[in-house]
């Protein structure tokens, strides 16, 4: 017996029932809050490419491809949905400090994975629920299990973790028996290492940033089908000669943190009110806070000084994003996100655009902006500070320790919801996304996945798409 026996141990033993009420919630919680960030990115330039090649191939399947309302094979449909749900950085996360650097995750990114496969296999409500619970607290276990230095400051990217943690829920969906789920572990987690320069402070982002996590639910499904008709991969990839533990993290890798006691890490789930980095929203909070309680004008700023902890100060302040010229970078710029927030009063899709990366008044006041670490901001995790000063000589220093959606102050239901609504009315209508709204908060009592995957689509015709409850 080894950690991949254990890792599938516990991967098929969850029940639904071991789940308590509040998690369940939370479950539902997420599922609301990415489907709708997943429907904002249907036309985004990343998304419509991903998506446009694999419906040009044509392929027959049983996995639906959200807004489209096509059908696909379940590795396909995971990889244009994970693409989808990442597009924005508007998605949840997951992450805890490590002295003045930052360890953590977007645990969502395993949602595309559990609708696919959970579709192909004609799955409950209930097991879905199961097993995104599954997916998030393996997914917490695994950045925790590296003690001394994050991946990130290794030079691989956190979302490495997918390689390992897609082919266990997958098998678990597709009921494979352990040995089978093993070797798909083996197989995925062979290959899956990603290298950093996807998300590095040095360089300028690309739309295969979008694609990190989603082609790890791509290849664990694949792996799984693999293993399925027997094909065999290296179960001991994690402890065995020249895996990942010696190769990547130099035996820096706690095995016991994988076979904690279930601690149910989504109820530590963070959540974001605005379209930037999850590190980088107490600055902007603070920044907007400003603007609206002082009535401040862009004219009438002379520059402003954002602080925050040190990782988000090296990883959003660097040269190569100071002037983006597209969404992956700009979304990590805290020079273009301060302006356009101050000209704008706002940060959401609407503020990430061509026109707005070539305004000439955003780009002068990005000129003006500088960004700075503060070490009594560490303890805060995500704080910032926006100390704004105008021409007159008058300055506005405003804090935000614990921005909305932290889990010290986390979002409401209803602003849950309003986030939805906003996101899903991209493209649907309002009655269609209360009720795709509606079918989420009811997802546990859902007899098919698959009924649920057709009011995803916007070409759904309710008359013929129930959501049958128990």
């Amino acid at each position: 017996m080894g950690i991949a026996t254990d890792l599938v141990n516990y991967s098929v033993n969850l029940k639904y029932s071991d789940l308590p009420e509040e998690v369940v919630h939370e479950v539902k919680r997420a599922l609301l809050d990415s489907i709708g960030c997943a429907i904002a990115a249907y036309n985004s330039e990343a998304g419509t490419i991903v998506r446009t090649l694999v419906e040009s191939f044509k392929t027959k399947g049983v996995a639906t491809i959200i807004g489209s309302g096509v059908r696909t094979l379940p590795h396909y449909a995971a990889l244009v949905n994970g693409v989808m749900l990442r597009y924005w950085d508007f998605n949840d996360s997951y992450h805890f400090p490590m002295g003045k650097m930052l360890s953590g995750s977007h645990p969502s990114e395993i949602i595309p994975t559990c609708l696919a496969v959970g579709e192909a296999e004609q799955i409950d409500g209930r097991e879905l629920v199961a097993s995104i619970v599954v997916g998030y607290e393996l997914s917490g276990r695994f950045i925790h299990a590296i003690k001394r230095l994050p991946l990130e400051n290794r030079g691989w990217s956190f979302d490495t973790r997918g390689a390992y943690i897609t082919p266990l829920v997958a098998g678990r969906l597709m009921k494979l028996d352990p040995s089978q789920i093993e070797n798909a572990f083996g197989i995925s987690g062979s290959y899956g290492m990603i290298l950093g320069i996807l998300d590095a402070s040095g360089e300028a982002f690309t739309m295969a940033k979008n694609m990190r996590f989603a082609s790890s639910g791509h290849n664990g499904i694949l792996a799984a089908l693999l293993a399925k008709e027997g094909f065999t991969g290296p179960v001991r990839v994690l402890e065995g000669d020249k895996g990942f533990n010696r190769t990547v993290v130099s035996d820096d890798f706690d095995f016991s943190e994988l076979a904690r006691n279930q601690e149910f890490k989504i109820l530590d789930n963070d959540y974001k009110p605005f379209v930037a980095n999850r590190s980088s929203q107490g600055h902007i909070s603070a920044t907007l806070k400003n603007v609206e309680q002082y009535n401040i004008k862009p004219e009438d700023v002379d520059h402003v000084e954002v602080f925050s902890t040190a990782r988000v100060a090296e990883h959003t302040g660097d040269p190569s994003k100071k002037y983006p010229v597209n969404k992956e970078s700009a979304d990590h710029s805290a020079c273009f996100m301060t302006a356009v927030a101050i000209v704008d009063r706002a940060l959401g899709i609407s503020q990430f655009t061509t026109e707005k990366y070539n305004d000439p008044l955003i780009k002068d006041l990005i000129g003006r902006v500088t960004i700075q670490a503060d070490a009594s901001l560490d303890k805060y995790d995500c704080g910032g500070i926006s100390v704004i000063y105008m021409k007159d000589g008058t300055v506005h220093r405003t804090l935000v320790e614990y921005p909305l959606g932290s889990r010290i102050n986390p979002m409401s239901d209803q602003v849950l919801v309003d986030k939805f609504v906003g996101n899903a009315t991209l493209f649907m209508s309002t009655e269609q996304a209360e009720r795709v709204a509606d079918a989420i908060w009811q997802i546990d009592k859902c007899k098919s996945v698959g009924d649920f995957m057709k009011i995803c689509s916007f070409q759904a015709t309710f008359d013929h798409v129930s959501i049958e409850r128990s």
